[in-house]
């Protein structure tokens, strides 16, 4: 759920400098609007003849979607659809602005004889955005040869430390985190959880034994696959079924579909019971209800393609 800059994202509008998004994923798009944006993502830099891969992450409020006055809707809280290509393209800065940064008169006024602007691929970019791009990381604009950027919520995200103490240099297993890309849209791309790229590493951290090393260690691992799982809403509570309902405070949720939407079984959520016994951590239990459709994770995507026990 993002909303990814395009290729060619240079949009004004009534003397606004706007840039083009595209919809990523499945969202509830309203949640974006009057929101402060970041901006992060992946750059590709040209220096000399070589291509150098930059990660950027302007960590500020530098856009925004705003909700038209409610004089204007006054339906709003009655309805609100709004259309993905032309009301979510949030705002960068004013025109005005935009002239006072390029240090040049309005684009009207501009002669036909002055010296043309050099042809890159930032061209197709507010310079603004640009400026704020290459001041990150102290290059030129024309050394942008393109770049996968997203916006994103500038309010901050809490982060679990559950890695941390003295049991990882003493444990014999290998632990691997693994954070895939392209979740939202099916997971079938070369960074996905669909692609060989888990199977490939795998088989690399278990080579150096007999021909079936990778083989062998399989039946011995045990993958989690976590993700969020929908707390009851006060509100809407008739959603979930009436004896799965997790709450807030009352410990992790395990997951069961017995369609394989999540690839819990008696085997792995047992283990996972008595890690949690082990540590007095209470568990929760959640299945949806028979006349709801489910949802899934990349879980039974890794169990089938791996064979591993999955939770």
């Amino acid at each position: 759920m993002a909303a990814q800059v395009k290729p060619n994202s240079k949009k004004s509008s009534n003397g606004y400098q706007q840039v083009g998004v595209e919809c990523y994923g499945g969202g509830i798009w309203a949640t974006w609007f009057d929101r402060d944006l970041k901006l992060a993502g992946r750059i590709m830099i040209k220096k000399g003849d070589k291509l150098q891969h930059h990660l950027v992450h302007i960590d500020r409020p530098i856009m925004r979607i705003p909700h038209l006055a409610i004089h204007l809707q006054r339906d709003i809280n009655d309805k609100f659809s709004p259309n993905k290509e032309t009301h979510i393209a949030p705002i960068l800065s004013t025109c005005v602005y935009e002239s006072l940064l390029n240090n040049s008169a309005i684009e009207d006024d501009i002669s036909d004889t002055e010296p043309k602007e050099k042809k890159c691929r930032s061209n197709s970019h507010q310079s603004t955005l640009i400026k704020l791009l290459t001041d990150e990381l102290k290059c030129e604009q024309e050394q942008i040869m393109d770049f996968d950027l997203h916006l994103a919520d500038s309010q901050p995200a809490g982060l679990i430390q559950s890695l941390e103490g003295p049991s990882l240099a003493s444990d014999p297993n290998i632990r691997i985190i693994t954070l895939y890309d392209n979740e939202e849209v099916g997971s079938g791309s070369a960074q996905g959880a669909e692609s060989m790229l888990t199977e490939h590493i795998l088989r690399r951290l278990s080579a150096g034994g007999t021909a079936t090393s990778f083989e062998e260690a399989i039946p011995k691992s045990f993958l989690l696959s976590a993700d969020q799982a929908h707390a009851v809403h006060p509100n809407y509570s008739e959603k979930h079924e009436e004896n799965h309902k997790p709450a807030l405070h009352k410990g992790p949720v395990i997951k069961i579909n017995s369609n394989q939407r999540y690839a819990t079984t008696a085997l792995s959520s047992s283990i996972l019971r008595v890690i949690a016994e082990k540590s007095e951590v209470p568990l929760q239990e959640v299945c949806v209800r028979n006349d709801s459709p489910c949802g899934t994770t990349i879980g039974p995507i890794l169990s089938a393609k791996l064979g591993l026990l999955t939770l």
